[in-house]
């Protein structure tokens, strides 16, 4: 299931290259507080985001007392950058060019809802806090998501 969540994903990825949306690299989405968006993500981005932040060395995500994004690294850039989910993908940040309209992607969203279903993830949820919950669980003792 994996697998066809990073194929939904990197579609999203395309979707907002095709709109003329970019990350501009300030970070500036990825401070939540200040923001006052924070991405909502399915189990199986929650996953993939888990398996990035694994793959980097990482076994536990701390939650940053200044409200941003606890993926980024001391220069302000995405350490899971390849796990990350479909809302940074599609650029929900106003440096990027705004988000992309809910109807360029719904199939998207309906997909990974029903990929969470499959999984047991109970719907979207903040990104830090899920996978700080995976951290706190581990992934590999739960419900295995496929590979």
């Amino acid at each position: 299931m994996l697998a066809a969540v990073r194929l939904l994903l990197e579609e999203g990825a395309r979707r907002a290259s095709r709109a003329q949306r970019f990350c501009t690299g300030t970070a500036d989405c990825c401070r939540f507080r200040l923001t006052g968006e924070t991405p909502h993500v399915t189990w199986g981005e929650a996953w993939l985001a888990w398996k990035a932040w694994r793959a980097a060395g990482r076994t536990r995500v701390e939650l940053p007392e200044d409200g941003s994004c606890p993926f980024l690294n001391e220069q302000g850039r995405c350490m899971i950058y390849e796990g990350r989910p479909l809302a940074c993908r599609t650029h929900f940040c106003i440096s990027a060019g705004g988000t992309l309209p809910r109807r360029d992607v719904i199939d998207l969203i309906h997909d990974l809802e029903d990929i969470d279903a499959a999984l047991g993830g109970g719907g979207a949820c903040r990104l830090p806090e899920a996978v700080e919950r995976l951290s706190r669980k581990g992934a590999g003792r739960g419900k295995r998501a496929g590979r």
